[in-house]
């Protein structure tokens, strides 16, 4: 069985990386597949990788975590 992947995107880079952290303590078997600073990106790599979770900051330069995920769901 695959492990689960995730995509985590903010645009504050110390704020991604507390999210891998806690994740990684509570999610052990959890694989983060990318960590993205906009929008733009996230939508990007979540077509491109395909992760079964993606964290998405609300705030983004690019695109909003909203429009990132309404991307994703077109």
């Amino acid at each position: 069985m695959n492990a689960p992947t995730a995509l985590i995107a903010d645009d504050e880079p110390l704020l991604r990386e507390r999210l891998a952290t806690h994740l990684a303590r509570l999610w052990p078997e959890l694989q983060i597949a990318a960590q993205v600073g906009d929008g733009l990106s996230a939508a990007a790599q979540a077509l491109a990788l395909r992760p079964a979770v993606c964290f998405l900051d609300i705030r983004m330069p690019g695109a909003t975590g909203l429009e990132a995920a309404q991307a994703l769901a077109e």
